[in-house]
């Protein structure tokens, strides 16, 4: 360095140094300065997307993730077992089922009030649909069907009907409504339960998906 610090020095940052040129101390400390606001300035976006993500359940944070059909298209899913299970509805364990275990009234029970509720919380409004992991019972013509209900509606639940004894993915719709469209349930933030009612004994429910279709 060959500028003098000492008194009557002048330290104002130049311009334009030239090719020799070194920036003075106050320069130096201003460039710090403005790298060091830069970093946090990097940060700013992480920081307000960590903060929109506050108040989502547990279930929303680990398990959603695009679903297909847009940029707002997101799931939330729960396990069968994992759901409140009343009458003679039963977990019952089988290697190809999700986690290990499906649920079902078994065969020959015949149905009464037997019904799996499944709590979701979401955290955005929006038109949702449901899709199910199922399997048909020993029985494929008539171990077939579930009773669906959002939020305890419709009082006697929508028919669903399925086809096939291996378990796969399928959305839920109103096998009494000939042209075959999906359910779709306008949500409000919060707990919203998704039923699967017994409408014939045998039929079984691997997992259950609300899948965010838009607003």
């Amino acid at each position: 360095m060959n500028e003098s610090s000492g008194p009557g020095a002048d330290t104002r940052p130049r311009a334009g140094c030239g090719a020799g040129e070194a920036p003075t101390a106050r320069a130096t400390a201003a460039v710090a300065r403005a790298a060091r606001w830069g970093r946090w300035g990097a940060l700013l976006p992480v920081l307000v997307c960590a903060c929109s993500l506050e108040g989502l359940s547990a279930a929303w944070d680990a398990s959603s993730a695009p679903a297909g059909g847009g940029s707002n298209s997101f799931r939330i899913r729960i396990e069968a077992e994992d759901c409140e299970l009343s009458g003679r509805f039963e977990r019952v364990d089988d290697p190809l089922a999700s986690g290990g275990t499906y649920v079902a009234v078994p065969e020959e029970a015949n149905c009464e009030s037997d019904r799996v509720d499944c709590s979701f919380e979401i955290g955005e409004a929006g038109t949702y649909q449901i899709r199910a992991r199922v399997a048909t019972g020993p029985d494929e013509s008539t171990d077939n069907s579930f009773l669906v209900r959002v939020d305890h509606e419709p009082e006697l639940g929508t028919r669903y009907d399925f086809n096939g004894t291996e378990f796969h993915e399928d959305y839920v719709h109103d096998s009494k409504d000939a042209t075959g469209l999906l359910l779709k349930f306008a949500l409000d933030p919060g707990m919203h339960i998704v039923s699967f009612g017994c409408r014939e004994d045998a039929a079984r429910l691997d997992w259950v998906e609300l899948v965010r279709i838009g607003p």
